[in-house]
């Protein structure tokens, strides 16, 4: 089946146009939804998983075609002899100008035959393989979430990363500045050279610090330009900062909305459906198969010549197993406990579904209340280092007083970007989990596909801005 997608995103998801080209040596600008439109159009799973759907479809294709005509044609030729032809050329006056020499056969059949009732074998393979196309949409779709979270995921570590690499720099000029001013106090001779040493010693440990935090975000860039298809060393600007959205939805509803909405937790019903196909079709071993078939056979001395013999069929044909020493039992009862195992994994989809969606959530109402708390301690720990810093010029407080001062100024912003960050990628973990649609609309392919057993239809009519696409055959 090939897509004539018209919506940009889903252009690249479906279709995989040519990845971005891009030099390492240049910068590319970026946001979040930049980042994650190259990674799926990149991203060596979300191919991986569009191969699946395709062998589903060829699958569904040739098990659709085994229900119908089948013409075939044999053909051989051999130079025959014996006591048969020999008898029968000295028991006759023979004329090989009028009869056949019998030295030499040709001879060709050809017959037409269809499946017209298998036992329900073949038609339970039809519906199976059916559904296998349905449950390789809804795995694309989940692999499309997935790859959707973990760019979001790297996305918000490297804005992470680059505040924690400021805050860093951002401490380093604050001691910069603070050790310039005791050395001036020590040159007029009002501080002692300890405090000296120990304001160099500070602004020493804290560049340091830099240089990891430097190397923490060059990590993080290259881990997304991984993920996005881009040389690993190129240089991205990210457009976006941390910020804080308050989400609305509860706990209950989140849940709720996830067990409609999780692709992989749809895709585990289709499995049961498969499941349920393989039972029928082994029970289609208790009941006779019937087939009508054509057949017309000749043989002569010559390619297509019918001087040797001549003859045609036609009509049904019936085979039934009434005895075959228990084979179709085992495949039944095996094909039963196969079924209640993909129930059992059903069910404990729901749970993990449940499970993951209750995790997200819980740390993202911590994250939440984490914001809110370090924000207001960003506040404090500025205010005390003002303080701390007039108190030192004055010469009514310690140099060790001044230096905790800033190392807990750079500790609350570190807290609050930390918390900033656990929050959005709490929330998107969240988004994950409930299964917030990318591409496909599980709950509208669900009901598309049941009223019209089209895994064709039921993707036309749920992708995302359907009335933009145009699926053709």
């Amino acid at each position: 089946m090939k897509k004539f997608l018209k919506a940009g995103l889903i252009v690249g998801v479906l279709l995989f146009s040519s990845p971005v080209k891009i030099s390492a040596a240049e910068t590319l600008t970026i946001d979040l939804k930049q980042s994650i439109q190259m990674a799926l159009l990149n991203n060596r799973s979300i191919e991986q998983s569009v191969k699946d759907r395709e062998s589903a479809l060829w699958a569904h294709s040739q098990a659709r075609r085994t229900m119908g005509p089948k013409l075939t044609w044999n053909s051989s030729v051999m130079h025959i002899g014996g006591r048969d032809y020999s008898s029968y050329r000295e028991g006759h006056d023979y004329d090989s100008s009028q009869y056949p020499s019998y030295d030499n056969e040709f001879t060709n059949s050809i017959g037409i035959e269809m499946p017209l009732y298998t036992g329900g074998r073949q038609e339970s393979q039809i519906d199976y393989t059916r559904y296998r196309i349905n449950q390789a949409d809804l795995t694309l779709e989940n692999t499309i979430q997935e790859i959707k979270y973990q760019t979001t995921a790297a996305y918000y570590q490297m804005l992470q990363r680059r505040a924690l690499m400021k805050i860093e720099q951002d401490a380093v000029n604050l001691l910069q500045e603070h050790l310039n001013n005791v050395n001036f106090q020590y040159e007029v001779g009002t501080i002692a050279k300890s405090d000296v040493l120990a304001s160099k010693v500070q602004l020493a440990a804290r560049q340091q610090s830099l240089v990891t935090a430097e190397g923490d975000y060059l990590n993080s860039m290259a881990d997304l330009n991984n993920l996005i298809g881009l040389p690993i060393n190129t240089n991205l600007a990210a457009k976006d900062e941390l910020t804080y959205e308050k989400y609305s939805k509860t706990l209950e509803e989140c849940i709720a909305y996830a067990l409609e909405n999780r692709p992989d937790g749809i895709a585990a019903e289709y499995a049961i459906k498969q499941a349920e196909m393989s039972l029928k079709s082994a029970k289609g071993g208790y009941r006779p198969s019937v087939s009508a078939s054509i057949n017309k056979n000749v043989a002569g001395e010559g390619s297509f010549s019918q001087n040797h013999s001549e003859s045609w069929s036609a009509g049904l044909s019936l085979s039934w197993d009434i005895f075959d020493n228990g084979v179709t039992s085992s495949q039944v009862h095996a094909a039963q406990s196969e079924l209640e195992k993909i129930k059992s994994q059903a069910l404990q989809m729901k749970e993990r579904i449940e499970l993951e969606v209750t995790k997200a959530y819980t740390d993202l109402t911590s994250a939440e209340k984490n914001i809110r708390t370090t924000a207001d301690a960003i506040k404090m720990a500025e205010e005390d280092y003002f303080i701390a810093q007039l108190r030192y010029s004055e010469g009514i407080d310690t140099n060790l007083s001044v230096m905790d001062a800033q190392e807990k100024l750079t500790e609350a912003q570190t807290n609050y970007y930390n918390a900033l960050y656990s929050y959005n990628i709490a929330r998107a973990a969240l988004d994950k989990a409930t299964g917030i649609p990318v591409v496909i609309n599980v709950p509208v392919y669900v009901a598309a596909e049941q009223n019209s057993n089209s895994p064709k239809k039921a993707l036309q009519e749920s992708l995302i801005n359907s009335n933009e696409v145009e699926v053709e055959k």
